[in-house]
């Protein structure tokens, strides 16, 4: 098997959330309640892509309950430094699972 590199500005294969994952949601927890005008009954992060810049983008699925889910960027800083970028799907209250995970504009700044 060939390794492929990713290049920076792509976004990688999705794949299945991990804990590094669901802790970087829970890291932006507050400002995504906000953005979403309301509390979810959950915030389980289920799959992600990322995208090397000068950090790396996280595109993440996260179940909000209900059989509902939001997309989530997430900025991770070299230095470790964590922020939410973005938030699709959760002016509709969310989208089924099957929606495809895919890059998108940062909407949300500081």
């Amino acid at each position: 098997a060939r390794d492929i590199a990713i290049m920076p500005g792509g976004t990688g294969a999705e794949k299945e959330a991990t804990p590094e994952v669901q802790a970087l949601v829970e890291q932006v927890e507050d400002d995504l309640v906000a953005a979403l005008f309301q509390s979810p009954a959950t915030l389980q992060a289920t799959h992600y892509k990322t995208q090397v810049v000068a950090g790396m983008n996280y595109f993440v699925r996260v179940h909000v309950g209900d059989d509902k889910y939001v997309h989530v960027r997430i900025y991770k800083h070299f230095s470790g430094s964590v922020e939410l970028h973005g938030v699709r799907h959760g002016e509709v209250g969310g989208v089924g699972d099957q929606e495809e995970l895919e890059y998108f504009d940062q909407n949300i700044t500081k």
